[in-house]
């Protein structure tokens, strides 16, 4: 008022006060809190030796920081200030062996922990230890490109686009990105990912691509790793209920239960869906029988809850389904029922519900077994103990709440130990959804307990929350359901408007995010924190599926592809089985495609069955390959995936890979007949190998012959394609050069299957479908020998065409070099024999033998030609000691065996010897069972490559050993050693023994392998391989009599020639034919593993007859 004054004498100093009043004014009060440095420096007094604490220290300190986290009542800097005060808390853990930093038991305010502070209100700089786990690539923005242009334009020379050496670039990238001279390794290995074809410099374009490709590829591969498939139609189960279901509940061991308005409860098999036990209604038989209007289990003491419209509250044994005691008494209708107990101690437990006045009533029972037991004792009521809710109230030990919350029913209501809070939910706008404290800000338990029989006794004991006890949240069309996440701490919201909302749970004015799409009111709200996925159920059956982090729509599905029929009453997420279980007046469940409850928890490298594994010894890296040409990069020091790309060759799969000389470059071939040269670090394709046939590619090696670099393929087209491997070529497609002329005149008839090659002597090896393998020379392109094995056992079936003779892998002992006395070729086959060969003066068997029964489809080496690994069709390795075998002379035994394991459930494809990581050897193995996996040289189970869980390739202690994978570990109990007197049979005896003597307990299971052609799937030579044999002899009907036929129809009389009519001469003609055949049956016996080709005579007289009619029906 003293500023102001009249225009014409204006009070100038008085103005400029007030003005300044008016500022300080403006500006936000600081709360009055401890000064974080003043906290530090009481830490560090507090901080003394344990001989002489500094209690007084401590306690002020303690003090101090109590009050400090006192949140201030106006205002959200305080918890930016609370996130400072933690910091300093953290910086040393020494003192909490002295001081228990306990939570405020009292908030006036929701306040957020420590962990989700900094996320939500403060962005402050990143760590050094998650500085230095990011990789270069994602450290680099766009101010460091524009600088790094300008590094790149001032090495250009003369019209030359600039380059930049391998030193020049790690000086260059250290002063752009302030990287330590400990970086300057990851920098190299980014210089070779760029520079593919070791031209020793990059230039600027070829960055731009690199990095380009990278971030492409990588949000290819975020996408398609969020990809989501239900199974439909949904498997429906009828019921025993024959009333509404109210709830389906899943318990600790994931089984279901439902119950109905009834009183039937049922628990139900997760796995088949069969009823395991029911509850039946008690009341049936009576006039009157009770609505049910909720269900909730109580796991922590064994037992259920059921709310009825008698307003009681019932409470059962869920093992006999005897009732225990029941709460009588209440002021209303409960509707909705939760409970809760404290999994750190399972006696603290919290039951609350809500009624239709739109009260949340609360019980807080801090001992649980105790309250139980004390309801127990109270006076009976139709034989049932029965206790008055003012009874319960009165306890001393049970606190009683009952708030006044919603202005309409009670929708639903759970309690949040993170929030320490209730929340509820209804379809009033005003209060759509509110976040509550259980019993108050204040410590009032004992005016609570006084007053609550006083306020009973008024009618009414609902009392309302202050406001700084609760947020309320003002939601459109209120709400009908929600859930909350603490791992991304927020709350999720649906209602009658078919909006799905994303709230911050601390701040109630605007959601932060809309999901729009549903065409109905949301009935169902889930999010599942592993997935990442947020999972909205609306009342027209319509299931949709939401990328928590980014909101985008992942899936739909709709009624007509789920197929359930019916009005729905409730729906649950089933985390365990990945399966959404839905009530009308059936039980269906929609389950996802990945990871169904029927197959074991095997963690999957790829979707589909792997075909290829390649090791980078320069970058520390594994490449996978799989039937859907899908190409995966891994790091093998931390089992975590790193890259990936898709479509490598178009809709046909990867059938081999191989590196290139300088390891930075990646071949591969594929059913298109196609070969590729990539970068595999970044997914682009630098060339096209074109052989001149579509047919398929089995098997590509890397050969280097005087300095010069060729890439050798073999295939289905019979014979062997050489590429000259140059980085100088323009041209993207390249054609091979032509063949030599023995392979064309005297190379192999069929199909081939694997090659090799042996640097040291310059020859190469080819295996085909018939058993012949052929060494040539890899200078002149000449024969050098030609070697094929003999049948192992004359007494034995051996069918060339069925796949017996196949020769599958070929393995050079380069290592042994230039020796003519040793075995310098392993070869795996045929009919799963592995042969050891010298190929010198015509070539001749040095040793052989067959790992088991079944024999061996697959086998590698060292490198150091030291062990040997072989895998069969059931996902048995062996390694044996290979270091001194055959180098002398023949050998009459097998190979000294080092280790045995099971290390997949179905066939091993490939194997991949790891070393120069530390002293101790890997193995890498790929199966049809979608898994890559890593072993030590003693067969010491490491991981699976996909696993969430890091392993420490320096340390054993992060190794699964001695675990083993779960599902080997559940799909065949019997133990997998061979038998004694098995294994003396093999090692001693050095001709081939027949399967039913060198029988193996561990293939005794009786594998049902299905060979199906299917697209992308077919291999000849696994198309005609039979599968594992059975040993347990016929089936039963293959023992089942045929008799002679008892009833023959007439034959009928030859019509009259002259009035014939062309349809009766058919006629004729086909009681004819079978007139002349002789219709007896004898019994037989069909022996076991004989296969016959021709006909039967009834097949040809059903062909006949087939015939006939098929000519009268297109006469007619």
């Amino acid at each position: 008022m003293k500023a102001i004054s009249s225009a014409k004498n204006p009070n100038n100093a008085d103005q400029q006060q007030y003005k300044a009043s008016l500022n300080d004014a403006k500006k936000p009060a600081k709360p009055q809190q401890t000064d974080p440095k003043v906290l530090k420096s009481l830490r560090m007094k507090a901080l003394s030796p344990a001989k002489d604490p500094n209690i007084a220290a401590r306690q002020q300190y303690k003090a101090s920081l109590t009050e400090a986290k006192k949140p201030a009542k106006h205002g959200w800097d305080q918890i930016k200030m609370l996130d400072i005060l933690l910091e300093v808390e953290a910086l040393d853990s020494q003192l909490d062996q002295y001081i228990d930093d306990d939570n405020v038991s009292s908030h006036t305010a929701p306040v957020p922990p420590s962990g989700r502070v900094s996320s939500l209100f403060s962005n402050r700089s990143t760590s050094a230890s998650h500085y230095k786990s990011n990789r270069i690539e994602d450290r680099i923005n766009l101010d460091h490109m524009q600088m790094l242009k300008k590094h790149f334009d001032a090495a250009a020379v003369e019209g030359v686009e600039g380059r930049l050496s391998m030193d020049m670039f790690i000086m260059v990238m250290s002063q752009l990105l302030n990287l330590p001279d400990e970086m300057q390794p990851q920098l190299k290995a980014l210089f070779m990912k760029i520079d593919s074809g070791s031209h020793g410099h990059i230039a600027w374009d070829a960055f731009c691509t690199y990095m380009q490709l990278e971030l492409t590829e990588k949000e290819d591969s975020y996408t398609r790793a969020r990809e989501v498939c239900f199974e439909t139609p949904a498997v429906t189960k009828t019921t025993p209920h024959r009333d509404t279901l109210h709830r389906v509940c899943v318990l600790p061991d994931h089984s279901y239960v439902t119950a109905s308005q009834d009183g039937v409860v049922a628990f139900w098999n997760p796995a088949t869906l069969q009823v395991k036990r029911t509850r039946p209604n008690p009341d049936a038989n009576k006039p009157k029988q009770k609505w049910i209007t909720d269900f909730a289990m109580m796991t922590n003491i064994n037992r259920f809850i059921l709310s009825t419209g008698d307003r009681e509250l019932q409470f059962f044994e869920a093992s006999t389904f005897e009732p225990y005691c029941q709460i009588s008494g209440l002021e209303s209708v409960p509707l909705k029922m939760s409970f809760w107990h404290n999994p750190r101690n399972t006696e603290e437990s919290i039951l609350m519900y809500g009624d239709n006045q739109g009260c949340v009533n609360v019980l807080v029972i801090p001992n649980t077994t105790l309250a139980f037991r004390k309801w127990k004792q109270e006076a009976k009521v139709d034989g049932v103990p029965t206790a008055n809710i003012e009874k319960v109230a009165s306890l001393a030990d049970v606190r009683y709440a009952r708030w006044e919350v919603h202005k309409d029913w009670v929708v639903e209501l759970k309690y949040e130990d993170h929030l320490r809070s209730i929340i509820s939910c209804s379809n009033d706008p005003s209060t759509g959804i509110v976040i509550g404290n259980v019993v108050g800000s204040t410590n009032v338990e004992s005016a609570l307990r006084e007053n609550a029989l006083k306020r009973c006794a008024q009618g009414s004991s609902a009392r309302k929350r202050l406001s700084a006890d609760q947020t309320v949240f003002y939601v459109y069309k209120g709400v009908k359901t929600f859930a909350y996440s603490e791992s991304y701490n927020i709350l999720v919201t649906g209602g009658m408007d078919r909006l799905v909302r994303i709230w911050n749970p601390y701040v109630n004015t605007k959601p932060t995010a809309l999901l729009r799409g549903h065409n109905g009111p949301i009935f169902y709200l889930y999010i599942c924190d592993r997935e990442q996925r947020i999972y909205s159920i609306s009342t027209d059956k319509t299931v949709k599926v939401w990328d928590a982090q980014d909101h985008s729509q992942l899936c739909t599905v709709g009624m007509k592809s789920h197929m359930i029929q019916g009005e729905m009453t409730a729906v649950l997420y089933n985390e365990f089985t990945k399966a959404i279980a839905i009530t009308t007046d059936c039980l269906s469940v929609l389950n996802l495609r990945e990871n169904r409850y029927s197959q074991t928890e095997a963690t999957q490298t790829h979707r589909d069955a792997i075909h290829c594994i390649r090791y980078n010894p320069h970058f520390k890296q594994i490449v996978t390959a799989c039937n859907s040409s899908m190409i995966k990069v891994w790091d093998i020091e931390s089992g975590q995936h790193v890259f990936e790309y898709n479509n490598a060759h178009g809709n046909s799969a990867v059938t081999s890979m191989i590196f290139d000389s300088s390891g930075r470059r990646l071949v591969t071939g594929g059913r298109d007949g196609l070969l590729r040269i990539w970068n595999y670090n970044n997914g682009q394709c630098l060339r096209t190998l074109k052989k001149g046939s579509n047919e398929e590619v089995t098997c590509v090696i890397h050969v280097t012959v005087s300095k010069n670099k060729y890439i050798v393929c073999v295939g289905w087209d019979r014979r062997i394609n050489v590429f000259t491997d140059t980085t100088e070529s323009i041209h993207h497609e390249q054609q091979a050069l032509p063949h030599w002329v023995d392979d064309e005149r005297r190379g192999h008839t069929e199909d081939i299957l694997a090659v090799t090659a042996n640097s040291a002597t310059n020859h190469l090896a080819t295996s085909s479908y018939d058993g012949e393998i052929i060494i040539w020379s890899l200078v002149s392109g000449h024969i050098f020998c030609r070697l094929k094995a003999p049948p192992p056992d004359p007494k034995k079936a051996f069918d060339p065409m069925e796949g017996d003779a196949a020769v599958n892998t070929l393995v050079f002992l380069s290592a042994r070099g230039v020796t003519r006395r040793a075995a310098t070729l392993v070869a795996c086959g045929p009919a799963g024999y592995i042969h050891f060969w010298n190929i010198y003066k015509g070539g001749k068997v040095m040793s052989y033998f067959t790992p088991n029964a079944d024999g061996a489809n697959l086998i590698a080496v060292n490198g150091n030609n030291t062990v040997l690994a072989s895998g069969d069709t059931a996902g048995n390795v062996k390694l044996y000691n290979i270091s001194e075998y055959c180098t002398e002379g023949i050998e009459r035994s097998p190979p000294p065996l080092l280790s045995q394991f099971r290390a997949h459930t179905s066939t091993i494809k490939c194997f991949e010897f790891v070393s120069g990581l530390g002293q101790c050897e890997f193995l890498l193995s790929g199966s049809d069972d979608c898994s890559v996996r890593l072993w030590t040289g003693k067969g010491h189970y490491i991981g699976t490559l996909g696993q969430t869980t890091r392993w420490d390739i320096d340390d054993p202690a992060t190794f699964a050993h001695p675990r083993v994978p779960r599902d080997v570990l559940s799909a065949i109990p019997e133990p997998i050693d061979i038998p004694d007197k098995v294994r003396q049979s093999i090692d001693t005896t050095p001709e081939y023994k027949d399967s039913k003597n060198t029988k193996n307990d561990l293939h005794d299971v009786d594998l049902d392998l299905d060979y199906q052609e299917q697209e992308g799937t077919r291999l000849r030579h696994i198309k005609h391989k039979p599968g594992p044999k059975t040993h347990e002899g016929p089936a039963v009907y293959h023992s089942l009599p045929c008799f002679e036929l008892t009833d023959v129809p007439p034959s009928r009389q030859a019509p009259v020639i002259g009035s014939l009519d062309p349809l009766s001469i058919l006629d004729a003609v086909e009681i004819e034919s079978v007139a002349s055949e002789d219709l007896t049956l004898k019994p037989f016996t069909p022996k076991l593993g004989v296969k016959t080709r021709r006909s039967s005579p009834m097949t040809t007289k059903l062909k006949v007859l087939n015939g006939a009619s098929a000519l009268k029906s297109n006469y007619k």
